[in-house]
């Protein structure tokens, strides 16, 4: 087996899930330093708390082409214990700071033109990962009723003697309604969304208002109207069981706003 060390930025942390055979684990999408985009699978959960991983990290790893059922270009697992943070410059700070404009300059370059472009090139080359700006975001949705989750989490020791939060299973019952700008006039696609902040936004709001009404109104507010206000843009991934495609992360820096400059005055502009 063949081991490659990758630098990568890490751009989105799904959910963590329950594995049978890899106990809790979490999907993890990013892209080299080449700028090819790379899906991590399986990556221990207690890696992420223990090594303090955030988004936006640039990460070292070493890694080996995974085999699997879909054969997708970009999937690779990695070797246990190889990750290590190289640089946190592009993670968001404590304070709240984000740096945006470098953020922007790597990853909107690699942008497709819609969700339609992607399903052309997996027929083509089994691609499975891309970034996407919908046309219009028609509705932020949820597919059965909310629920408030416990009051705490529990906790279990890890091997390192770490106390590690345990995964709280939650239904993927969230999406989104779309258009792309390759749809079809009429077309719409209805996708779920696995971002990992609205799972937890889900959770921990929903033990601060102690209302499933007034959790909806506060997850509306944030993913939809205040992305409404962002560039926002949708992290796309397919799943590994069947080609069907997820919107698997949230982008959204804030929108470009050009100065208007004052117009030069002129004599005339006086009489």
């Amino acid at each position: 087996m063949i081991w490659e060390k990758k630098k990568i930025l890490v751009t989105v942390k799904a959910y963590p899930e329950r594995s049978r055979k890899h106990g809790d684990v979490v999907c993890t999408i990013g892209l080299t330093e080449d700028g090819d985009w790379i899906r991590l699978y399986p990556i221990p959960y207690n890696t992420y708390i223990v090594n303090k991983i955030k988004k936006y990290d640039w990460i070292e790893v070493e890694c080996t082409k995974a085999s699997e059922k879909l054969s997708r270009k970009e999937s690779y697992r990695i070797r246990n214990g190889s990750i290590k943070i190289v640089d946190d410059s592009l993670s968001t700070k404590k304070s709240g700071k984000t740096n945006w404009t470098e953020r922007n300059k790597i990853i909107l370059p690699h942008m497709s033109s819609s969700l339609e472009d992607l399903r052309d090139q997996y027929g083509k080359d089994r691609t499975s990962i891309g970034l996407i700006k919908p046309k219009d975001v028609l509705e932020f949705y949820k597919k059965d009723l909310l629920q408030i989750y416990s009051d705490e989490k529990a906790f279990q020791q890890s091997l390192f003697g770490d106390k590690i939060p345990e995964v709280e299973e939650i239904p993927h019952i969230f999406g989104y309604e779309f258009i792309c700008d390759g749809c079809k006039e009429g077309k719409k696609h209805k996708i779920q969304c696995e971002d990992w902040e609205l799972f937890e936004s889900y959770r921990k709001w929903g033990l601060r208002y102690g209302n499933v009404d007034r959790l909806w109104e506060m997850l509306q507010q944030k993913y939809y109207n205040y992305m409404m206000d962002r560039d926002f843009y949708f992290y796309m991934g397919m799943f590994s069981q069947y080609p069907t495609w997820l919107i698997v992360g949230l982008y959204y820096p804030p929108k470009i706003i050009t100065p208007i400059k004052p117009k030069i005055k002129t004599l005339q502009d006086f009489l």
